[in-house]
């Protein structure tokens, strides 16, 4: 709606100028000219935004698939973590086997040793008795502890081998389940980012077709103004060349001075900034309600009068001096073209300007160009400054 909105009010403030423009004097079609010269400029930056766009999302779609790939890395990491924690959590049942064997092995060779510790053994050993007995005794005892010794070693040392390579599997999946957490944030940032970015390109796919469908109907308006302006011309040179009569001047209705050019309030000055953004107003809007009297601003002569797509019904009149003063979106028309008007005769009445504004759009020009119609002293007489 805003961007119909803006094709709306770029195209009646171009079709003003151009109309104005619809005089021997003041014919050239230069802000129009500007306007569509202006639209192809924008329709070139949206162009060269959605470009950019269309690189950021090829950008973020690359970043996207490193994520993917990483993250198919870290899980063929953590599958392989998974077997390996597998594989020691079998040899640590089997280590606990053992374990439970050496232990059993060493009870029965405790128990197999205990009766030399009892009795006439124990004496054999401590006492002064048979030397060579005691000897076999004692050798017999050893041969029965060291194994049972050396097993027991082993399997500690296999124990706290087992530990550490679980503390380092602990480590290793703590390790990865931090880049897993921050393989994820950044996957949710790229989706965030691919998301938005494509979000931005149908906006600007929707501004683009918007900005180049207001250039073909600048082009298009420009196309039936032209057509205006070369009648306006043709007819302005034939009086030109045509002698002036000796017949009185026409009489004029009777008018009022009052209201002019209409009974209302100025809603948007000269030269103030449009809604859409860079434009800046080229003429008057007043507030109005629809019905209430258009008067000229001063004495001239009604140069066209009639519809004119994206105007309404639109009355434009030549003044002396150059000057011409455009009357926009009147309801009705009460004079007609080639007719001579007075300062505060009724033209017209106001109407709509678009669907929920009611009043009266005023321009004026001198030459070609539009000025603030503060600097026209028929204006500041009628109307004030």
């Amino acid at each position: 709606m805003r961007s119909s909105s803006l094709a709306s009010r770029r195209g009646t403030v171009a079709l003003f100028w151009l109309a104005l423009s619809a005089m021997p004097a003041a014919l050239a079609a230069e802000p129009i000219e500007k306007r569509i010269d202006a639209q192809r400029e924008a329709i070139a930056s949206t162009q060269a935004e959605r470009d950019a766009a269309h690189e950021a999302l090829s950008a973020q779609k690359k970043r996207l698939a490193f994520l993917e790939k990483k993250t198919a890395e870290l899980d063929a990491e953590r599958q392989q973590l998974e077997q390996r924690q597998q594989t020691l959590d079998q040899r640590e049942a089997r280590l606990r086997e053992e374990l439970a064997q050496r232990r059993a092995e060493l009870e029965r060779r405790l128990r197999a040793a205990y009766p030399l510790t009892r009795g006439s053994a124990l004496q054999t050993l401590l006492g002064d008795g048979d030397a060579l007995q005691a000897e076999r005794d004692l050798h017999y005892l050893r041969n029965l502890i060291h194994p049972v010794q050396e097993a027991r070693r082993a399997l500690e040392a296999k124990r706290a081998e087992l530990a550490d390579n679980r503390e380092a599997v602990a480590r290793t999946e703590r390790e990865l389940a931090e880049a897993g957490d921050r393989l994820d944030a950044h996957y949710r940032d790229v989706r965030e980012n691919l998301d938005e970015q494509q979000r931005l390109l149908a906006r600007l796919g929707e501004t683009l077709d918007e900005q180049q469908q207001s250039l073909k109907s600048m082009l298009e308006r420009k196309r039936r103004l032209d057509r205006e302006v070369a009648a306006a011309r043709a007819a302005s040179k034939r009086q030109a060349e045509q002698k002036p009569s000796a017949s009185a001047p026409p009489r004029t209705a009777a008018v009022k001075t009052d209201g002019i050019p209409v009974t209302g309030s100025i809603k948007r000055r000269f030269g103030e900034s449009l809604p859409q953004g860079k434009m800046r107003n080229e003429g008057v809007e007043f507030r109005a309600a629809a019905g209430t009297p258009v008067r000229a601003v001063t004495d001239g002569q009604v140069a066209y009068a009639g519809p004119l797509k994206g105007w309404g019904n639109l009355i434009m009149l030549r003044h002396r001096g150059d000057y011409l003063s455009l009357y926009a979106h009147c309801r009705s028309l009460a004079v007609s073209k080639g007719q001579k008007v007075s300062r505060g005769q009724t033209l017209c009445d106001s109407g709509v300007i678009d669907a929920n504004r009611e009043g009266l759009y005023v321009e004026v020009r001198r030459g070609n160009r539009p000025i603030d119609p503060s600097r026209w002293p028929a204006w500041k007489k009628a109307v004030g400054g």
